[in-house]
């Protein structure tokens, strides 16, 4: 039953109940722009789509690449939940070590790239991974859509991690 009370369509749209969309992908290097997309997509309009379309390349990456979602039949898991703060959050299929954020000291080698959990954690302002490698991993990244975007307009996403 709706809420008849409201008087606008903004209230409606942006009312107490968070706005949030899943969408599964094949998990194919070829399916992390078409996350990539669909994020900016939803975030268009807020100054932060860049941001947001890089988390969610950056995630789905990892995914893909780390896990067994990159196998045959593999597929993962992208939601994002617009509400107080936005969150995107990408579940993969496990099989992988647990993601880390990697350091930016000298000496320290990350493996294949190994940055992409830093870029997020620069962009949000909480991230977080749950699961296990027998069950599969969410990680997911927390953004204040009232702060200024963090990446340059036209920047290019890293989609090595």
């Amino acid at each position: 039953m709706g809420n008849w009370s409201l008087s606008t369509a903004g209230q409606w749209l942006w009312g107490s109940e968070p706005m949030r969309w899943r969408r599964a992908y094949a998990g194919r290097e070829d399916q992390v722009r078409a996350a990539r997309v669909f994020v900016a997509t939803l975030f268009e309009g807020t100054g932060r789509d860049e941001d947001a379309a890089v988390v969610a390349a950056e995630l789905a990456t990892n995914a893909v690449r780390h896990s067994r979602s990159g196998g045959d039949q593999g597929w993962f898991g992208l939601e994002v939940t617009l509400g107080e703060f936005a969150r995107v959050a990408v579940t993969d299929l496990g099989g992988g070590c647990v993601p880390t954020i990697r350091s930016e000291m000298p000496g320290c080698e990350p493996r294949v790239g190994g940055y992409g959990l830093l870029t997020v954690s620069k962009l949000a302002l909480t991230t977080g991974v749950h699961g296990s490698s027998a069950s599969g991993f969410t990680v997911w990244a927390n953004m204040d859509l009232r702060g200024a975007p963090q990446t340059g307009s036209g920047q290019a996403a890293s989609l090595a991690s």
